[in-house]
């Protein structure tokens, strides 16, 4: 078979090709996080030099990967990833379909969100009532098995899928809290995600407390409801969580920072590749307003969190408490294609109400506190063992690790000392574990256990106690 003559047998759609290459001709619209849907038109076009690339491909490539993923959908995802640019992507339709409902905050499931571990799911938030949190579950713990089947090695994606279901039906997990395991049995439900809000009494004056975990296209109406509630019960300041909080749509930030900022004042600006720039100013609807403001940040504070952000301290002097912000100041459009799939690509820049860029250095808070959190210790992939003598970087993880949980360790240098040996024989005792001074893969497993949980249980939330102290 001559594949020259064949080659033009399974193409990709040329209007797809096109798009992609002449994307700077389709931005639209008003960004944000990943951050607005934009519609093209079908185009068509003469052969090119990607249509030869992705012909050739098509009739001569063996295939040697298990991939699932068709070799078109792996094309197009690779010309997007070749851009070098982590915040660009090409995304299926099913996988649009995911982001959007991830970022909007309202899904069917039991109401956490988790990060893979090798013994499933460490949950890093559970929602407030939701059915997680409705039967005691907490941050911190390890889901371990789902229906009595281990989720050890299981992707995020096949998490979720056994994990989540419709509304009314039911799931067994069996979780590992501070080393300890057991069972619960929780109802599935719509749960909303993206804000929390309530009214607190901190340092004996009535305080809102408002938790915002990503910008939905709802966000605002939420935001509003509970900002009525705090105007009610007389609340003499407002209390901003946008700890962990990696951005959203930027149409849903600017209809939030419209809430408080007072008409004609800058919300923020947008400047695109040839540097033209559009101001988006407050409107004359009504405001929300309190004689304090004190938001709460952290590393993982990024894009339109720190819009919001940027734009309440320099507008209104809000208290920025926590750690310096992520550091994202640049702006995506999400570009529907023809079949349904979307290109999300890095387009503009976003700059504070005073004209500030915050890409790659983020926002200094006015108060920095040190919260201590699971990004400040490097998970390890266990593939080996470890005992007297050996030196590794797992092993300055454990120590570290011994050292957060208060066991008195001589050192944190990744070198299995007899000291080191001593303590960790320690911690297996106390943990009812084989005491033998070897940390291994299951050794592993509970010690995380044990650190998420003194990480997500302790006591006292240092950036929160410090907007007490003042309040004073």
């Amino acid at each position: 078979m001559d594949y020259l003559e064949n080659r033009k047998k399974r193409r990709l759609k040329k209007d797809v090709i096109y798009i992609i290459a002449c994307v700077v001709c389709l931005i639209l619209g008003l960004f944000g996080g990943y951050f607005i849907h934009v519609k093209t038109s079908d185009t068509t076009s003469e052969s090119s030099i990607y249509d030869e690339v992705v012909e050739y491909i098509e009739d001569l490539y063996l295939d040697t990967t298990d991939s699932e993923t068709e070799i078109s959908e792996r094309i197009l995802s690779g010309m997007v990833s070749a851009l070098g640019d982590p915040f660009s992507s090409y995304l299926t339709s099913e996988e649009t379909d995911e982001l959007n409902t991830s970022i909007d905050g309202s899904v069917e499931g039991i109401g956490v969100s988790y990060t893979t571990v090798d013994a499933g799911a460490l949950i890093m938030h559970v929602y407030q009532d939701g059915p997680a949190s409705n039967v005691g579950i907490q941050n911190g713990d390890i889901i371990t098995h789902v229906a009595g089947t281990s989720i050890a090695g299981y992707t995020s994606d096949k998490i979720k899928t056994v994990i989540q279901g419709s509304s009314g039906t039911s799931v067994t997990l069996k979780i590992l809290r501070d080393g300890k395991s057991m069972e619960f049995t929780l109802t599935r439900a719509n749960v909303e995600t993206s804000v929390y809000g309530e009214v607190r009494t901190l340092s004996d004056q009535s305080v809102g407390y408002l938790q915002i975990t990503t910008f939905g296209s709802t966000s605002a109406s939420l935001i509003e409801t509970y900002l009525k509630e705090f105007v009610e019960a007389n609340v003499s300041a407002i209390i901003i969580d946008l700890r962990g909080n990696g951005g959203g749509y930027l149409n849903a930030v600017m209809d939030i920072l419209d809430l408080f900022i007072d008409e004609g004042e800058t919300l923020f600006s947008i400047a695109d590749v040839n540097n033209n720039t559009s101001v988006y100013e407050a409107s004359d609807r009504e405001k929300y307003t309190f004689d304090k403001g004190y938001i709460l940040v952290d590393s993982s504070t990024a894009s339109a969190s720190e819009v919001m952000s940027a734009s309440l301290k320099e507008n209104l002097n809000y208290v920025l408490v926590g750690e310096t912000t992520y550091g994202k100041g640049i702006v995506q459009t999400q570009i529907t294609l023809s079949d349904g799939s979307t290109l999300k690509l890095t387009t503009q820049k976003w700059l504070t109400p005073d004209g500030n860029w915050i890409q790659g250095e983020g926002i200094t808070p006015d108060v920095e506190v040190d919260d201590i959190t699971l990004s400040d210790f490097k998970i390890p992939d266990m593939s080996d063992s470890y005992q007297y003598d050996d030196v590794d970087d797992n092993i300055s993880y454990m120590q570290l690790v011994l050292k957060q949980l208060g066991y008195n360790i001589d050192r944190v240098d990744g070198y299995f000392s007899k000291d080191t040996q001593k303590i960790y024989k320690q911690f297996e005792s106390d943990y009812d574990l084989e005491v033998d001074g070897v940390f291994d893969e299951d050794d592993a497993t509970i010690l995380l256990s044990a650190l998420a949980y003194q990480v997500y249980q302790q006591e006292t939330d240092y950036s929160y106690e410090k907007v007490g102290e003042l309040l004073k």
